[in-house]
C-alpha cells in the first residue's frame, strides 16, 4: 500500500503560479516510489485575483489535489493545511512547499529522504553543499543576516537555513508542537523560523537537505524586507527571554507597535535634522533659541514627511493624494510645532541661558531645552498623522 505525503502550499493571489507548481510537484512522484503525493492548496480568503478558481479546478480534475479556504496570514496557511492533511488525508508524512515558484519542487524528494532515513524534520536550506541562491545580492545578504542572527540569538547553531518553507516532518512531532506558543496567526512570515524553534523545542530530530532558490516564476513578493527584520529581532529577543523565564510577550507587543517604532525612528532622524539645523541658527546666524527653533523644525517637517510616506505608511490605503497629505502633515506637523516653541520659550524664560558642567565640559541650557520638546510633539505627531493624514481609508 502506497504511503501518502501531504504537501500544503499556502497561496495569497498566485493565480500566475498555482497550476505550473502543483504540476511540478507531482512530477516528483516519479522519484518517490512507494510514496502518493497529495496536494493542499489554502488560500488566503484575501486572494482575489483568480486562485481560488484555478485552484478548484485542480480539484476537479485531480482528486489528490485539495482546495480550503484560510484566514489571513502565511503561517494559517501552513497549519491549517496540515491539519486538514491529518484530518482527511492520514499522510505518513507532512510536507510544505512555496507556491510561488521560487524553490524547485525537486526539493521534495531529498525532503521524504530525511524523513525517510529516520530523521523527524527536514529542512530545506540554501546554505548546505548543493543548495543555491539565485536572488539578488541585497535579497542574499538578508537570508543569510536573518538565519545567522537567528542561530547566535535562539539557535540551534548547526542549522545554516532557517527563513523558507521547504520542509517535511511527521505527524508525531507536528502533534508534540506547542502551537500556543507558535505566533502562526500572525500576518507574517517568521512563521518560519519560530516553528523551526518550536519544532526543536518539542524534541525534532532534523536534517537540512539542498534546494535550489530562485526568483518567483510570475508576480512579486510579499515579503518585505524591513518588516521581517523587526520581526525576526523582536521575535529572537521574545525566545531568549524566555530562555531566561522572562514571559513577557515581547514578540506581540512589539508587533502591534510597529507602526509606533518606525515613526519613532523616522522622528530619531527629523530630530537630528532638526537639532543640527537648530544650532545652527543660534551659533551662526545668532537667532534667538525659539526662533531657531520654529526654522529648523520645519526643515525636519519636509524630512519627516518624506520618510513617513514613502516608508512607515507606504501601504496604507489613503483618500489623498500626496499633496493634500503634505498639507495635512505641515497642518499636524505646525501643532507639534507651536507646542515645542511654547515648550522652549517657557523654559527659556524660566532658566535663562546658563550653562551645566558635567565632566568638566560645558553644556547650555537650550540644549535641555530642546531635548524637552521631543515626547509630546512625538506624541502628538503620532497620533494626529496615524488618525487622520495617513488614515486608512478601509479603518
Amino acid at each position: 500500500m502506497l504511503k501518502i505525503v501531504s504537501v500544503v502550499l499556502p497561496t495569497y493571489n498566485e493565480k500566475a503560479n498555482i497550476e505550473k507548481t502543483v504540476e511540478k510537484v507531482f512530477e516528483q512522484e516519479k522519484n518517490l516510489p512507494g510514496f502518493e503525493i497529495n496536494v493542499v492548496i489554502a488560500d488566503d480568503i484575501r486572494s482575489s485575483d483568480g486562485t481560488e478558481q484555478i485552484a478548484k479546478e485542480l480539484t476537479k480534475k485531480n482528486k489528490r489535489v485539495h482546495f480550503i479556504k484560510v484566514e489571513p496570514g502565511l503561517g494559517v496557511g501552513l497549519i491549517k493545511g496540515h491539519q486538514y492533511a491529518l484530518d482527511n488525508l492520514h499522510p505518513s508524512i507532512l510536507a510544505q512547499l512555496d507556491a510561488d515558484g521560487q524553490v524547485e519542487p525537486d526539493v521534495l524528494v531529498r525532503l521524504v529522504g530525511a524523513i525517510e532515513d529516520g530523521y523527524s524534520l527536514a529542512i530545506g536550506s540554501r546554505f548546505v553543499s548543493g543548495g543555491k541562491n539565485k536572488l539578488s545580492f541585497i535579497r542574499r545578504l538578508f537570508t543569510y543576516g536573518a538565519s545567522a542572527f537567528f542561530r547566535i540569538m535562539v539557535g540551534p547553531c548547526d542549522i545554516k537555513e532557517v527563513t523558507n518553507s521547504a520542509r517535511a516532518l511527521t505527524p508525531a512531532l507536528f502533534k508534540k508542537i506547542n502551537l500556543e506558543k507558535l505566533p502562526w496567526r500572525e500576518q507574517t512570515f517568521i512563521v518560519q523560523p519560530a516553528f523551526l524553534h518550536e519544532a526543536i523545542l518539542a524534541g525534532a530530530t532534523y536534517k537540512e537537505v539542498p534546494l535550489v532558490f530562485k526568483n518567483r516564476l510570475e508576480g512579486y513578493s510579499k515579503n518585505k524586507v524591513f518588516n521581517y527584520t523587526y520581526d525576526v529581532i523582536t521575535y529572537c529577543i521574545d525566545a531568549s527571554l524566555n530562555k531566561l523565564g522572562i514571559h513577557v510577550r515581547f514578540f506581540y507587543i512589539t508587533r502591534r507597535i510597529k507602526t509606533l517604532v518606525k515613526f519613532s525612528l523616522v522622528g530619531f532622524v527629523g530630530t537630528m535634522v532638526d537639532f543640527l539645523f537648530y544650532k545652527i541658527f543660534i551659533n551662526f546666524f545668532l537667532l534667538t533659541p525659539a526662533m531657531s527653533k520654529g526654522f529648523s523644525a520645519e526643515i525636519a517637517i519636509v524630512n519627516n514627511f518624506i520618510l513617513n510616506n514613502y516608508w512607515t505608511f507606504r501601504y496604507r490605503k489613503t483618500k489623498t493624494n500626496i499633496w493634500q497629505k503634505f498639507g495635512i502633515f505641515n497642518l499636524v506637523s505646525f501643532g507639534g510645532l507651536l507646542i515645542g516653541v511654547l515648550i522652549v520659550k517657557f523654559l527659556h524664560m524660566t532658566y535663562g541661558d546658563g550653562f551645566v558642567y558635567p565632566f568638566g565640559r560645558h553644556v547650555a541650557y537650550n540644549n535641555f531645552y530642546f531635548f524637552a520638546t521631543i515626547p509630546p510633539v512625538m506624541l502628538w505627531n503620532f497620533l494626529i498623522n496615524h488618525l487622520v493624514t495617513w488614515r486608512n481609508q478601509e479603518d
